[in-house]
């Protein structure tokens, strides 16, 4: 998706207008539903999926006491 006022999108640079969300295990997914590289040198946000609200499966202790992957 090109944004109206995007430098980048105007300077043709490679690069992704979502968030990465980084999993425990070093797997990533971004939160734009179009993006089709996972690197991080693309996207200007990149959290850790602990940050988000309300936090994410894979940081909660499992029954077992292993964490979710």
């Amino acid at each position: 998706m090109r944004a109206p006022t995007c430098q980048s999108c105007e300077s043709a640079v490679d690069h992704c207008h979502g968030t990465l969300i980084v999993h425990l295990r070093r797997i990533a997914e971004c939160t734009d539903e179009d993006c089709f590289d996972l690197d991080h040198a693309r996207h200007a946000f990149v959290v850790d999926c602990a940050d988000i609200a309300g936090g994410c499966a894979c940081t909660e202790p499992a029954v077992d006491g292993q964490r979710h992957a």
